[in-house]
This record gives C-alpha cells, sequence and structure tokens, in this order.
C-alpha cells in the first residue's frame, strides 16, 4: 500500500488488485480453456462456438463441477494406439508419461515401472485430466 498526502489515505496498488482479481475469478484458467477449445475445434463461427463454451462453464460453475475435458474417452483409445506401436496391448511407464504431456498433463509421473494395459491407461489419463480441469470459483 502506499501512503499518500498529509492524512496518509492509502492506495492500493491497481496491479495488485488486478492480479487477486484474475486468481479470485479464475480468469487465466478460463482463458487457457476457452483458447485450447477454441483451437482445438477451430470451428467456422468462434463467436458462437464461445458463447456455447462460456454457457457450459457458467453451468459447471452453477453445479460446481469441473468443466469436462476435450479428451473423450476415444482420443485416450487412440491416444495409447499411438504409442503401442507393436501391438502388445501395454506400454511403459515413460510412454505413459509422454502421452500424459501430449494430453497437457505436465507434471505426471509414473508411480511404477510396471508396463500399463489401455484400461489401466484409460484410467489414469481420465484421473491426471480430472485434476488439471477448469474449475471455477462459487457464483456469488
Amino acid at each position: 500500500n502506499l501512503f499518500v498526502g498529509v492524512g496518509e489515505m492509502t492506495r492500493k496498488d491497481p496491479r495488485s488488485d488486478a492480479e487477486q482479481y484474475l486468481e479470485s475469478h479464475n480468469i487465466r484458467g478460463l482463458f487457457k480453456h476457452l483458447s485450447t477449445k477454441l483451437l482445438f475445434a477451430k470451428p467456422e463461427d468462434p463467436k458462437a462456438f464461445l458463447v456455447e463454451e462460456l454457457k457450459k462453464v457458467h453451468e459447471c460453475q452453477q453445479a460446481q463441477t469441473p468443466v469436462p475435458s476435450m479428451f473423450e474417452e476415444k482420443d485416450l483409445i487412440a491416444m495409447f494406439g499411438m504409442f503401442d506401436i507393436t501391438g502388445c496391448g501395454k506400454i511403459s511407464h515413460t510412454q505413459v508419461e509422454k502421452a500424459m504431456q501430449n494430453l497437457g498433463v505436465e507434471d505426471y509421473s509414473s508411480p511404477s515401472t510396471e508396463k500399463v494395459d489401455l484400461a489401466m491407461f484409460i484410467a489414469t489419463a481420465k484421473q491426471e485430466l480430472d485434476k488439471i480441469a477448469l474449475r471455477m470459483p462459487p457464483i456469488s
């Protein structure tokens, strides 16, 4: 806080106020979510797409649930298949870590060195995607 004048009236730092606002409303997370969805979908009408996506985000905010990932189970199956190049039905823990990075999960570290099958990969991916899912603060 800055002190101004003889009466020592306090003025807040506008940058600090802005930062607090961005943080308390998860604006950075919202913009990241919207831009990722927009660039992934590349819709004909981006404004209409964003309006619909904001409606979904608002519904999740009202229900206090995370916004669903843009990756569906079929995408996770395809991702697994890209790493299972021999078709053996299992991938290494290193491949799982790389797949998680490709899904946007940047800090995943495999808890095991065991190979992972499709069911375990899907379960792990869903769990990790849920951890990074957009969550908006309650509406006050």
